[in-house]
């Protein structure tokens, strides 16, 4: 078994890799409950697992006891874990199911009204409303409002899964398990695998680096520098690794420096140590304060060098973004802002004003014109220097009409249309969501 492509980040993968790290079977079942790879594929490793290594005992700690058999308790967590799948997706009189969508720039989930009579339903519906790299994650629930499951009146079972359906965990709430399952142990199942044991995961990164947090499904952080990590304190590590005293999986994290909506430095706990990886983009906006604050730990820069950039930061970003130019009474478009002002007797490349040409191209300010039926690009371009102006909602408008002709099959539908209206919405920073979406009603799906 390749255990190391279990491992979250790869900048850890290749550094357990490069210094060879050997872990045993307990570990090993821990790495991949910790993986952020679907829950199939963690079923088939840890069959693997129970196939080619001896069995042995289970580390005890301050959430669990010692069990002599690894492999039984294994194969007791993929047994229930498969069985809870088709418990949640067997339809049952008095059971309904909702979905609700964790988006790539939010960390809770969007909660919807609709329900649905089975789990295949709510998840299309799920995907129908949504595009795919909008979508972290989805979470199906099923809930019984009636006396569908006896004493366990009211529970619910819930699993996420990415936009294509797979699932990644899933959990029963408010039930009772016992007699769901009447053969399995209960109290004894290993279910918090993933996060209730400390195990020994090298990583390459010191004080100082520029990190981000890689979660798959679960979603990335923001960049951050690191100060500290939990295993770095070696005598508390080995107290971790023990079992002893206080400390499990959820300990597998560190400190670093982030910086707040204004560029202003603060401190905070980092994700978990085995999903950090070198922060590869470049620092730009309130982010770049991080670059000085890697030189001041490195001790390129002294204290005062570093307080004078991060007053610097907050003023830029402030400038950018708190000293508002276009409120009631006080308004400044694009087109009048100085920097955009062209040389005199000098022609704008490429046809385009100083405004747009950070922006958008020729052939998009084309595109605008034609959808618009504005005559000449010069117009259209002076429409564009108020943030996009009427352009936004039209473009909302033709990705809505797109995707309606693509879910009815309609000949219509045009993708290349579509994928021109949306590269212009993300252009100015907007998605077609919250603009008037004239075949809402008409798209929508099956409810009960």
């Amino acid at each position: 078994m390749d255990i190391y492509s279990f491992l979250n980040s790869r900048d850890v993968a290749a550094h357990c890799r490069e210094i060879n790290k050997v872990w045993n079977a307990f570990e090993m079942a821990v790495i991949i409950a910790r993986s952020s790879c679907p829950m199939a594929d963690k079923h088939a490793a840890w069959r693997e697992l129970i196939a080619d290594s001896p069995d042995m005992a289970t580390l005890a700690n301050m959430h669990y006891k010692s069990y002599d058999s690894l492999h039984r308790k294994l194969t007791e967590l993929v047994d229930y874990e498969e069985r809870a799948l088709e418990l949640i997706k067997n339809p049952v009189p008095g059971a309904v199911y909702m979905y609700s969508i964790s988006l790539n720039d939010e960390r809770n989930y969007n909660e919807t009204n609709y329900i649905f009579s089975t789990y295949e339903t709510a998840l299309t519906k799920a995907r129908d409303s949504w595009e795919r790299d909008d979508v972290l994650n989805i979470k199906i629930e099923k809930l019984y409002v009636n006396d569908a499951v006896g004493d366990a009146d009211k529970g619910r079972i819930e699993v996420i899964t990415d936009y294509d359906g797979k699932e990644y965990s899933i959990s029963i709430l408010g039930m009772n398990e016992a007699d769901l399952f009447p053969d399995i142990a209960i109290d004894d199942l290993l279910t918090r695998l993933d996060d209730l044991f400390y195990i020994d995961i090298p990583v390459p990164f010191k004080r100082g680096d520029i990190l981000i947090a890689q979660c798959g499904i679960w979603g990335k952080s923001d960049a951050f520098v690191l100060d500290w990590l939990d295993l770095d304190d070696k005598e508390r590590l080995a107290q971790r690794l023990s079992g002893e005293g206080y400390g499990d999986g959820s300990d597998m994290i560190g400190w670093g420096f982030f910086t707040d909506s204004d560029g202003v430095l603060y401190g905070d706990h980092t994700a978990c140590y085995d999903c950090l990886e070198y922060y590869r983009g470049n620092l730009t906006g309130k982010e770049e304060i991080l670059h000085y604050v890697n030189l001041f730990i490195k001790g390129e820069i002294d204290l005062p060098d570093l307080l004078a950039m991060q007053c610097r930061a907050v003023f830029e970003h402030k400038l950018d973004n708190g000293f508002r130019i276009d409120i009631h009474g006080r308004h400044i478009s694009e087109r009048h802002l100085a920097e955009n002002r062209p040389a005199f007797g000098e022609k704008e490349a490429n046809g385009l004003m100083p405004w747009v040409a950070d922006k958008l191209s020729i052939i998009q300010v084309e595109f605008l014109a034609k959808e618009s039926g504005i005559d000449d690009t010069e117009s259209v371009q002076t429409l564009l220097s108020d943030g996009g102006g009427q352009f936004m909602g039209m473009c909302a408008g033709i990705v809505h009409e797109e995707n309606h002709y693509e879910k009815t099959n309609d000949g219509k539908f045009n993708s290349s249309r579509k994928d021109m209206a949306r590269l212009i919405l993300e252009r100015y920073g907007h998605k077609e969501d919250g603009w008037i979406n004239e075949y809402a009603e008409s798209d929508q799906g099956e409810t009960v």
